[in-house]
């Protein structure tokens, strides 16, 4: 059995990986944490939610027992507090928070030293198979063809772009050699003049309730293909949060991602 610590429980996707947990054979949900502040810290789990699960939300996962892995789709600042108890207590993590910075980045690269990491903007086996898509195509069609990234999301979420939209635009630089940093427009207003054969641009949507979408475009002359991945329900990226969570449990100290918990064979990353 599978015992499972869930970061911030009461939000969507907490609530989403506990459901699907509840459901998965062999797993089982005996930590869960929540905003310090949050009213509801103290009661239990089955109490506040209405499911058959007895943890009691917890300010910390230091106050709690010891879960053989936690998974954690907060905030930067929330999954490194996460992190830090996840080195203490020598735990692995899978991570589907998005938004770090450079150096958040560099923090969560350091601690796979010491632990096993899942590290993933998206855990659908979809939007795995879109990034491998998204690079070969990239690598055929080169600068003869304009690449633009365009992501819909639901109006809550906070980071923008999305953390998937910028893997996209990752695979996109490296497959056609160019600089990311150099590349990226996420704006255009006004006389801007011709589109730069070598930007990649990335744009944001933020409407109602969509759960996710990311559309790659590679528009030529005289024609356009696009690639496009629509999420409908947040319980395909709990699910695939889970599956890590399974995976990872006795790998060596390492920094992961869904290729790996997948099986998806990686040549050149």
């Amino acid at each position: 059995m599978v015992k499972i610590g869930v970061a911030g429980i009461l939000g969507k996707m907490g609530q989403t990986i506990l459901r699907c947990a509840l459901t998965t054979d062999n797993v089982t949900v005996i930590s869960v944490t929540e905003h310090p502040q949050n009213p509801k810290i103290g009661a239990r789990v089955k109490e506040v939610l209405g499911v058959e699960c007895d943890a009691k939300i917890l300010r910390s996962f230091y106050e709690g027992e010891k879960p053989d892995v936690i998974i954690d789709f907060t905030t930067p600042s929330a999954t490194l507090e996460n992190l830090r108890y996840c080195l203490d207590v020598k735990t692995p993590i899978v991570i589907g928070t998005t938004g770090f910075n450079k150096n958040e980045k560099a923090s969560i690269f350091e601690a796979s030293r010491k632990i096993p990491i899942v590290f993933s903007p998206n855990m659908s086996l979809g939007v795995n198979i879109l990034f491998e898509l998204v690079e070969k195509v990239a690598e055929v069609l080169g600068d003869d063809y304009d690449i633009e990234i365009v992501e819909v999301h639901h109006r809550f979420k906070k980071d923008s772009p999305s953390g998937t939209a910028m893997k996209l635009a990752e695979i996109v630089a490296k497959a056609t050699n160019r600089s990311l940093e150099d590349s990226l427009v996420t704006g255009r207003k006004g006389i801007v003049g011709e589109r730069n054969r070598r930007e990649i641009g990335v744009f944001a949507v933020r409407a109602g309730d969509v759960v996710g979408e990311h559309t790659v475009i590679f528009g030529g002359l005289g024609e356009r293909l696009e690639l496009t991945h629509r999420a409908y329900s947040r319980e395909t990226f709990a699910r695939g949060a889970i599956k890590a969570a399974k995976w990872i449990i006795d790998k060596e100290p390492g920094l992961y991602s869904m290729f790996d918990v997948l099986g998806i064979q990686k040549n050149k990353r």
